[in-house]
This record gives C-alpha cells, sequence and structure tokens, in this order.
C-alpha cells in the first residue's frame, strides 16, 4: 500500500479565529456529558454493580469499536509531520513503531509494576492534554499533568480496594501499592483539578466542564465504567474526529484502510494472546490484562508521536490545530496539516 502525502494549499488563518474556536463546543463534549451523567445515575439508583466479567467484557468490546480506531490514525499523523514518504519510509515507520510496542510489553514482563507506574504516569500526561486546546494551544506540562494524573486517581479515592484489585491482576500483589498512593493524593489532586478546570474555562467553557464531569464520573461510577466513559466518549471521540478533519484531503477509502488495519491487527494480536494462553489465571483476567497491557504498549508510541506534533504545534503557534479547522470550516476546504 502506497499512501502519498496530499498537497493543500497552505494559507495562514484569520488572527481572530483562536477565540471564535474556543468559544464553540465540540461535538463529543454533549456526547460525554450525556453518557457521564447516564451512567452515574445507573449506579447510584440502581441495584448493586454488574458482575466484573461483565464489565470487563464491554470494556473490551468498547476499547475495540470505539477506543482503537483514534490510534489508528498514527501513521498518517507520521506522514503529516514528514517521518515517512513512500513504501520504504511506510515499513520503517512501522517496524519502529512495532518495536516501541513490544519493548513496552518486554518491560511489563520484567518489571510489571514499574511498567505499571510507567504507564500511568504517561496516560495522565495523554489524558491531560484532551484540555487547554480549544484555544490552539497545547498544554502547559505541569497543567496538563495534574489534570489527568486528578483523573486517573479518582477512582481510586473513591473505591482503592476495587482499583488496587484491578492493578493486582495487571501488575501483581506489589501493585496494590499504587492504588494506596493514589488514594492518600486524591484529594489534594482534586483540588488541582478544580483549578485546572477554572483555568481552562476561562477560554473554553465546555473545557472546564468536561473536567469537572470526569473527575464525577470516577468518583461515582465503578472504575472499569469510568475509563471506558472517559476513554471512548470524549478522549477518542475528539482524537478520532479531528483526526478526521485533517485528513480531510486524504482519500476516503485510503483512510479507511488505515484505520480498520490498525485497528483489526492489534485485535488479532490479542485473540491469539488469548486463544495460546488457556492455562494459569482465568479468562476474565487474561481480557482484562490483554486490554490494559496491549492499551499500554500501544499508548507508549502513540504518545511520542503526539508529543512531537505537540512540539511541531509549539513551534509553529500561528499554524495552531483550532485555527486550521475554522478557517477551513469558512472556505469549505480541507485544513492544512495539522499536528493530531
Amino acid at each position: 500500500m502506497t499512501l502519498a502525502a496530499p498537497r493543500v494549499r497552505r494559507r495562514a488563518p484569520a488572527p481572530s479565529a483562536a477565540p471564535a474556536a474556543a468559544s464553540r463546543r465540540p461535538p463529543e463534549t454533549l456526547v460525554f456529558l450525556v453518557a457521564a451523567l447516564a451512567t452515574a445515575l445507573a449506579f447510584l439508583l440502581a441495584a448493586p454493580e454488574p458482575p466484573i466479567a461483565l464489565q470487563i467484557a464491554v470494556i473490551a468490546v468498547l476499547a475495540t469499536v470505539l477506543g482503537l480506531p483514534h490510534g489508528a490514525l498514527d501513521p498518517l499523523i507520521a506522514r503529516r509531520l514528514g517521518y515517512w514518504r513512500g513504501p520504504v519510509g511506510f515499513a520503517v515507520f512501522n517496524l519502529g513503531y512495532g518495536a516501541v510496542a513490544v519493548a513496552v510489553l518486554g518491560l511489563w514482563m520484567l518489571a510489571p509494576v514499574p511498567s505499571l507506574v510507567l504507564f500511568l504516569t504517561v496516560s495522565a500526561v495523554h489524558f491531560g492534554g484532551d484540555w487547554h486546546r480549544a484555544s490552539g494551544r497545547v498544554a502547559r506540562p505541569i497543567a496538563r499533568t495534574l489534570a489527568g494524573a486528578a483523573l486517573l486517581s479518582m477512582p481510586a479515592l473513591r473505591d482503592e480496594q476495587a482499583v488496587a484489585d484491578l492493578y493486582a491482576v495487571l501488575a501483581g500483589e506489589g501493585a496494590r501499592q499504587v492504588a494506596a498512593v493514589q488514594a492518600a493524593l486524591g484529594p489534594a489532586l482534586l483540588i488541582a483539578l478544580v483549578v485546572v478546570a477554572a483555568l481552562a474555562a476561562r477560554r473554553a467553557p465546555h473545557e472546564g466542564l468536561e473536567l469537572v464531569a470526569t473527575a464525577a464520573l470516577g468518583l461515582l461510577a465503578p472504575p472499569l465504567m469510568f475509563f471506558i466513559v472517559y476513554f471512548c466518549t470524549l478522549h477518542s471521540a475528539r482524537h478520532l474526529r479531528e483526526g478526521f478533519v485533517e485528513e480531510a484531503a486524504t482519500p476516503r477509502r485510503t483512510l479507511a484502510l488505515v484505520v480498520v488495519a490498525y485497528t483489526v491487527i492489534p485485535v488479532a494480536g490479542a485473540a491469539v494472546f488469548l486463544v495460546t494462553t488457556g492455562a494459569g489465571a482465568s479468562l476474565d483476567d487474561r481480557l482484562l490484562q490483554v486490554v490494559f497491557i496491549g492499551l499500554a504498549a500501544l499508548t507508549v508510541p502513540h504518545m511520542v508521536l503526539v508529543a512531537l506534533g505537540d512540539r511541531a504545534a509549539a513551534a509553529h503557534p500561528e499554524q495552531s490545530v483550532r485555527q486550521h479547522r475554522e478557517f477551513a470550516g469558512r472556505r469549505g476546504r480541507p485544513s492544512s496539516p495539522g499536528l493530531r
């Protein structure tokens, strides 16, 4: 498969594009708020939580259908950033991307608890980048890390034992201490999150609302349900929507082929793992390991690529992602190459 870089006319956006973009609520905001409210009410008003086996099955299906596709755009992001051109470059990119993912898996097998801590740390930085973006800026490292760390700690603040049990499945009994640390830091991180939400709301009210709603969901819903609602209806939906907009010049057939291929390949690998590791742990535990350790392996190269895009955005603030979308929307043309 040969993916030719689209030829797009580059034009500078209007100076007033950023404020206009900041005031507009993206569609995934409403979807997430409705899903978060419905989920929170369901667990507040309904009978006991559904069996953990059912929760794991739901998270596996939704992560596959709604979560993985946003990372499947990584080859196209890399192409827009100029990291590959032509079939040879495409092959080299895939080898490098796969090597990083395999290295993460190997490290997890050798040192599961440090790997879990590393995964939570990079996830905090990555998820925190979902905000402070409506104005065309990338969130400051401290703000985005505090936001992401707070959100990932809310489930432990709600139910430390449940989170500890999940971590034990993923990284052994020693990982229970990670949940204890998150629960201990939870109150302070919650205060920090409120501050970050207030700062975000000054430029984009919907971002402050999203942060508060995500924290509330983490405090009200079971850990797995919190993660899948946030990950699928907000994080993945946002990156997927932006990726499709920024790839407007890419032929739809090529775009669909890339998304499907890069979703099916990791799912096939997970299926092989489940079939070949029938002994030992239960199916529920193995499925949980496949979902989260697999996400860790894919998150690291994905985050590296997004971080490189963030650096490029910071180096060229006049060509911010939001401004490009506003400019393209007014002209009815595909945006010039973005960074996510």
